[in-house]
Formats: structure tokens, sequence, C-alpha cells
């Protein structure tokens, strides 16, 4: 049943050097630069730490990244805690979706594109294949626990030489750890049951929104029967550990043995199903196609409904979310000098003004030194979520147009242009289809804001014109980068990764561009650089036509030479 299963596992993980060295490294140095970022910038003294944590005895933002300590107070919190409080739900959520993408791409995406079958007419067990993606998960969730464990207890190191606690620093690495095998475990499971790997990883998505919600009801209200939501949670039970509070380790032994069970089943399955098949049947389509499914671009846009739809609903709530805290934005801000930096650095002269004002009377002086700029406070804290969001709304747009070489790898694009089809019009419906999609995310994020302000009574503090104008100002900006990545697929289709790479280097000039004057320039390397920083600035309807035109001429140069080059030519 298991036989080679060890030659598998090493062609598993030489599959695996490229895309899971990025994603180990990325989320090791944002662990880092985090921990660095509160060292000296968001909470560097023990006053603003515990504001931080004041802050978030919010429901709604516990909600969202997770409990407070039920005996820890505000006074002599470290950084440890804070960070941990911070980033562990969100890290873990990175996580499992890097290990769900892992397993599917070797089990149920193998099975699709025809791997699985040449690799069973060898001489391997029925076992071997799930078994070597799992041993494959195993070592790279092992080598990602120490490799956090290690750049933690350094960072925390290098950014307070009195505070370093290895013992905590491995526990939160091995959180990371067993919670990836959860969710690999999840994702096999969903591979032998759907069909196809769009349904595995669908499946797999689905599962880990569950958890998190059930580990969000448990942290909003920690009584003994709430608490239960967490336990059933991968995501609940590792917040449970109390790392750098308690160190429990017996949350750790729950989820491996959540992940056991999972595993197990996945195997059995996997033993008595049969190949290019799932336990749950796939819902037939209709006999025939609409007038829609003739073309090209009705085929992208049918194929991309319902992940129009999904973004949309993530966009809503996401905005939604950040609402939440508009009550107590003042107090919010004023304790925080990382958002006050990133809130405040448009409008000129804003900080040096701040500087010698009282901790306590922070919020007092900076609304008044708004008010006298015509400015309010709302309106700062939407101008910077705009931007988040932005970059968040960046991701499905240039999916979207990846997906042109996606399909043109697995042979599909040929299929296409085998009939009265011309390349010209395929990739166009994809731009067409992430430009639109880019306005509907940055209309979807100033709805679900403007629900939650109106609901809470601050409509005229923050109305829905100035939220729209808000949002939709990063649209030409959207369109540069999807047009970066069309021309990327049309030139150079086997270097698309560099769009990514373009993606974090924009994030991060714009976050430390923001907060550090002398690296205000790399701002002006990206498109979001140009966006004007409303209420501050006046819409440049200039910069919004330049910047437009630009994301359109890339595409147009991007389609032209797609429709030059040679199809199918990609190896990788």
């Amino acid at each position: 049943m298991f036989n080679n299963t060890l030659k598998l596992t090493r062609f598993m993980l030489k599959r695996e050097k490229v895309n899971s060295t990025i994603w180990l490294l990325s989320i090791v140095i944002f662990n880092a630069l985090i921990i660095l970022l509160l060292t000296f910038v968001m909470a560097p003294h023990p006053e603003e730490r515990a504001q931080l944590v004041a802050m978030f005895e919010n429901p709604a933002l516990l909600a969202m990244i997770g409990a407070l300590h039920p005996e820890h107070g505000v006074s002599n919190i470290d950084l440890g805690y804070v960070f941990t409080l911070l980033m562990m739900v969100m890290v873990a959520i990175v996580v499992a979706i890097m290990n769900v993408f892992l397993i599917v791409r070797h089990t149920r995406t193998d099975e699709e594109a025809g791997r699985y079958e040449v690799l069973r007419s060898l001489p391997s067990g029925r076992l071997a294949n799930i078994n070597a993606a799992m041993v494959s998960a195993v070592i790279i969730n092992a080598i990602l626990a120490i490799l956090i464990a290690l750049s933690m207890f350094i960072a925390f190191r290098l950014g307070d030489s009195g505070f370093s606690d290895f013992s905590s620093a491995l526990l939160w690495g091995v959180n990371m750890g067993v919670v990836g095998l959860a969710f690999a475990a999840i994702a096999a499971l969903f591979s032998q049951l759907s069909s196809n790997a769009r349904g595995a990883l669908s499946y797999s998505f689905f599962v880990l929104g569950l958890f998190y919600f059930s580990r969000a009801i448990a942290d909003m209200d920690m009584n003994a029967g709430s608490e239960f939501f967490a336990f059933i949670s991968p995501l609940g039970l590792i917040s449970r550990t109390w790392v750098y509070v308690d160190n429990l380790w017996w949350p750790v032994l729950a989820v491996l043995g959540m992940a056991a069970v999972f595993t197990a089943l996945a195997y059995w399955l996997c033993s008595i199903r049969d190949i290019d098949q799932g336990l749950i049947p796939a819902r037939p389509g209709k006999a025939k196609g609409g007038k829609l499914m003739k073309s090209p671009f009705g085929l992208n846009l049918r194929l991309k409904r319902l992940s129009i739809i999904v973004w949309i609903i993530i966009m809503l709530s996401v905005a939604a979310s950040y609402g939440t805290i508009l009550e107590d934005i003042e107090n919010f801000i004023g304790g925080s000098e990382m958002y006050r930096q990133l809130m405040l650095a448009p409008i000129p002269g804003m900080l040096e003004s701040l500087e010698g004002a009282p901790p306590e009377q922070v919020a007092e002086v900076m609304n008044s030194l708004l008010e006298q700029q015509g400015y309010n406070v709302v309106q700062m804290f939407a101008n910077m979520i705009g931007f988040m969001m932005a970059m968040v709304a960046a991701i499905p747009v240039l999916m979207f147009i990846l997906k042109a070489k996606g399909e043109e790898v697995a042979i599909r694009a040929e299929l296409i242009f085998a009939t009265p089809a011309s390349r010209t019009k395929y990739l166009s419906g994809l731009v067409i289809i992430s430009f639109i999609t880019a306005i509907l995310l940055q209309v979807a994020q100033a709805v679900g804001m403007f629900s939650l302000v109106q609901s809470m009574g601050l409509a005229d503090r923050l109305p829905l014109g100035f939220l729209m104008e808000s949002m939709l100002v990063y649209v030409p900006a959207l369109w540069v980068m999807g047009g970066l990545a069309t021309l990327l697929v049309g030139a150079f289709p086997k270097r698309t990764g560099w769009i990514w790479a373009y993606y974090g280097f924009a994030f991060f000039a714009m976050m430390y561009g923001r907060m550090l004057p002398d690296l205000e320039f790399l701002a002006n390397l990206t498109p979001m650089g140009w966006v004007p920083q409303l209420p501050v600035d006046d819409i440049s309807w200039l910069a919004m036509a330049v910047l437009s035109a630009l994301g359109i001429a890339l595409a147009a140069v991007g389609i032209t030479l797609y429709n030059k080059r040679d199809i199918n030519a990609i190896t990788h």
C-alpha cells in the first residue's frame, strides 16, 4: 500500500523547492519584521503596550485577531504577549492556506492532470502518493516551526535585549507547524471526497472559515459555554496555549490528534475510491451552454463568477469589520504611534505637532488639529484602510489575469484556440473581467464600511460619497498592476511570478514609506504612490487619467505580444 513512498516524497520535495521556499521565507521574514515594528515603532514602552492591549478589548476586534488571556491584566505586558495577540491567528490562517494548496497540488491536481495515473502504473503502492504528500507536509511544517522559533528568538533579542524566551518562541513555531498539519490533513480528506481540485480547495477553505468563526465565537465571550467552540477549532486550540504567558502544550497534542484523525480518514477513503473519481458526485452540468458560453469572454466570466462573488463578500465583511472600531477610533489612533504615522503622514507637520502632547491628551490634540484643517479622524482612518484594502483587492485582479498562464500550462487554452476564437479576444476578456472586478471590489469596500457606519450613527462624519471616492481612486492603480501582469503573460510567461514580487515591494514601499520619511521616495515607484490621499489631497483627474491610460496601454501591449508568441511554450 505504501511502496516507494520515500522516492515519491523526495520527488515532491524537489518540486516544492521554489513554491514552499517562497512561502516559508515570506512567513518567517514577515513575522520577524512585525516583531521589530512592535519593538521600535508600535509599542516600544510598557504603557504603549498596555494601551494597545486595552484597545483590543472590543469584542469585534477579539473576534478578528484572537482572545485576551483571562487573567493577564494591562500591567507589565511584554512584547511576546502583544505579538501573539496580534499575529497568531492571522499567521495560522496563512500557514493553513499554504498547506491546503500544497496537498491539493500533489493529490487531486496531479490526478486531474493524469500524472497520478502515470505514477500508479509504476511499482508504487495505492496509498504511496497521498502518504508522500503528507510526509512532505510534515517535513515542510517542521522546517517552518524551527525557522519561526529561531527568527522570533533572534528578532526579540535584537529588538529588546532584556526580553528573550526560546521556549515560548519554540511553542509559537510548533503551533504554526501543527496547524499546518491539521489543514494538510483536511485538504487530503477533501481531495478524496471531491472529484476535482477546485472542489477540494473550496471545501477546505470553507472548513477553514468555519473553524475561524468557531474560534471567533469563543474569543468574543470567554465563558464556559462558548469555550467549546474554541476547542473544536485548531485555530482556537493554539490560541489556548497562551504563549509567552502560560506556555501550555496540551492544545498542541489536541491539534495533532485532530490531524491524525483526518489523515486516517483520508487514507481510508483513498483506499476504496476509484482513480479520477470523488466520493461526492460532481453536479452534472447543462446539456447545452447558453449564449454567453459561446465566446471566450463568456466562458471566462462563467468560470470566474463564483470567485468574484466570494471576493465581493470578503471585501464587504472585512470593510465592515474595520468599521467596528470607529466608535473608539480617537483612542485607538491616539494609543498607537504606528497608526498615527500611517494615518497622519499625508498631512504636512501633523506628526510634529503631536510630538510634545502628553499620551493621555494625544487624541484630543489630534482631533483639534484635524478639525482646524477641515478633516476628521474618521475620514483619515478610512483613507488608511482604503490603501490596505486596495492591496487586498489587487490579489484577485492579478489572479484572474494570470489564469491565462495556468490554462496554457494545463493545455486547456489550446483547446479554445482550436475553435474560431482569437487569442486577442481570449486574453482581453480576462483583462476586462479583472478590471471590472477591481471596480466592484472597491465599491464593495465602501458599501461594507458605510453599512456599519450608518448603524453606529456616524454617517455624518463618514458619508457614503466620501467613502466611494476614497476607495475608487485606487482603481486606476489596480489597473496598472493588472496591466503589468498582462504584459508578463504576453512577453515573459515563465516570469509571471515577478508580479507578486512587485506586489510585495509595493506593499512594503507604501507601508514604510508613510512611516519613515527616508523611504518616502519608494512609494513613487509604485502606482499606489500616485493615488491622491483623500481628504488631504484633492482628486487629481490628470493623475487618474494617466494611471488608467497606463494600465490599459500595458494590457494592450501584453495582449499584442501574447497574440504573436508560441502557445504551450511554457515548461513550468
